[in-house]
């Protein structure tokens, strides 16, 4: 999925609403606008899935920590002026579902890194000899990665849904007040990167996707792998794809070690052992950079998580004031 893809309104969203801030704002607000065009530029950058996912976290947590610990905790002129927006309860919805998002992606981070952890044990088995086989560990990866992949797509779901929500809303019209207009747009900038970033989180855990094999009944849920081995994983192809890479290169690995493992040539036996030693190897090595990048996901969801609930008790303190 490209990046592009992600939020089709979002450019057109943004730009329309984008324009200089009045001098008497909270200096937060302005800081909350200019985090959110460095997220923004991410949409349009060429770094690295993974990069952009750190960044955008990032970029999200700083916002939301802008307005938990500052905007929100600040004059009471600000708290009077949400009040009087008439946004409070919208806030507090969208709030709730952004919460439902974020910690369903850092289950499924979660999960793909436990299933990966299994699957390095079972490879590490393998390799120091023995009866070869992994189909048992192999289709329990496969069945947790369906799972997954269900409960993401659910999430984007909601996610486009209240992106939809967001582009119908009519937040800013007819507001006279510039210092009420600025406050109310600022909100909805970061409803609107909120969704962006959240979309990037669920495409990324949710690849490699799209991806069968004709000979998919010949290893039962093996298509994945068996279809990234005999294309080849073209780096600079998936640099402008929103997938995770190191998913990808693992599976491919993964693949390598079953396409050798059936081989039915018994004269190489001596040779293929080699051959599978090497690829093993190679898989865990994998296996391990899948696991790094899941741990680094969890952390930046949990932080972003912590804000997020942070930011909702201090609307729920304005309107209990």
């Amino acid at each position: 999925m490209y990046v592009s893809s992600l939020s089709p309104r979002f450019h057109k969203a943004y730009k329309a609403r984008c324009v200089s801030l009045p001098v008497r704002l909270h200096p937060s607000v302005r800081r909350i606008q200019e985090v959110v065009s460095r997220v923004r530029a991410l949409g349009s950058s060429s770094l690295e899935s993974r990069t952009m996912v750190r960044d955008g976290l990032s970029g999200l947590t700083e916002i939301y920590r802008c307005l938990s610990e500052d905007l929100f905790k600040s004059s009471s002129e600000t708290q009077q002026a949400l009040l009087n927006s008439g946004l409070m309860d919208e806030l507090l919805e969208v709030s709730l579902k952004y919460l439902e998002v974020c910690g369903g992606a850092k289950d499924g981070a979660s999960r793909i890194k436990k299933s990966v952890v299994e699957l390095q044990s079972a490879l590490r088995r393998s390799k120091k000899g023995g009866e070869f086989s992994l189909e048992g560990d192999v289709d329990a990866y496969l069945a947790t990665r369906k799972e997954i992949k269900k409960e993401i797509k659910k999430y984007m779901v909601m996610s486009k849904e209240t992106e939809a929500c967001l582009e119908s809303s009519v937040w800013c019209d007819g507001r006279d007040d510039q210092d009420m207009s600025a406050l109310v747009r600022v909100m909805q900038e970061t409803s609107v990167i909120t969704c962006f970033v959240l979309r990037i989180v669920l495409s990324f855990l949710s690849s490699p996707k799209g991806l069968k094999s004709k000979n998919h009944h010949q290893h039962k849920g093996w298509g994945i792998v068996m279809k990234l081995v005999k294309k080849g994983i073209d780096h600079h192809h998936h640099e402008k794809e929103f997938s995770c890479l190191e998913l990808e290169a693992m599976e491919a690995a993964l693949g390598k070690v079953v396409v050798v493992t059936t081989r039915e040539d018994q004269e190489e036996e001596k040779e293929i052992s080699e051959e599978v030693s090497e690829m093993i190897r190679c898989a865990v090595v994998r296996s391990k950079d899948v696991e790094t990048a899941m741990e680094e996901l969890e952390e930046g969801l949990e932080g972003l998580f912590k804000v997020m609930i942070q930011a909702r008790v201090s609307l729920l303190n304005i309107l209990s004031t």
